[in-house]
């Protein structure tokens, strides 16, 4: 195991409702009493990221699920001034192309490539793999002066930070980009997921003090496609 903490301390990891359905081999959809189940599957002309060659276009199947969480409904926090907009969570998708996923985590306005003061936040994504409502990995980034730095955790206590981690983090516009091989979450067979987000100073983070958000709120999961 690895005792690497979560982020800079831990947000409260969520317990999904069970997947009835985890045990059918003919259900086509994995969906938890409380799950969010809006999907938007397509097929797309787009690079493969698992090909040894750049540049090229090639026919890739693309698996997606879209989610949306209301703007303003983040907890205020104590210890900070106005917080930018970008502290509240307002969505975002899991896609999987080849053999990656791309995990699109939508902030309530321009995210930062990195901080720029004494306020850091972290954003937490939590996976359920076979159905049963509990978390078996658990992918963070925090943001730092450095950027936005990911850590990578199984239920086994076990964590891969930076490079070892796996996961590429790109900022585009108001969103912030994961982008990890689909080995780090094995092969699930009924994939769900949520996030969370805390931000404050680093004395309040990790404490009820921080400016605290989920999506989809109330533990509620989001069903990915079969």
């Amino acid at each position: 195991g690895d005792d690497t903490p979560r982020g800079l301390d831990e947000l409260d990891t969520p317990t999904f409702s069970v997947d009835e359905t985890a045990d059918s081999p003919s259900s086509t959809s994995s969906v938890g009493t409380d799950d969010v189940t809006t999907r938007v599957p397509s097929d797309e002309a787009v690079a493969d990221p698992s090909s040894p060659t750049s540049g090229g276009t090639t026919a890739v199947v693309t698996e997606r699920v879209e989610f949306d969480d209301p703007v303003g409904d983040a907890t205020p926090g104590v210890g900070t001034t106005t917080p930018p907009p970008w502290t509240d969570l307002a969505g975002g998708s899991l896609e999987r192309r080849a053999e990656a996923f791309q995990l699109t985590v939508r902030l309530g306005g321009q995210a930062p490539a990195r901080s720029s003061g004494s306020g850091t936040m972290n954003i937490a994504s939590f996976y359920d793999v076979d159905g049963d409502g509990a978390i078996d990995y658990e992918i963070w980034v925090n943001l730092g002066p450095d950027g936005w730095g990911p850590v990578w955790y199984d239920a086994q206590g076990n964590a891969a930070p930076g490079e070892d981690s796996n996961v590429t983090v790109e900022i585009v516009g108001d969103e912030v980009r994961l982008l990890f091989p689909a080995v780090m979450l094995r092969t699930p067979g009924r994939l769900r997921f949520s996030v969370a987000s805390e931000y404050g100073e680093l004395a309040t983070i990790g404490t009820s003090f921080a400016r605290r958000d989920d999506a989809p709120d109330g533990d509620r999961a989001v069903s990915f496609p079969d």
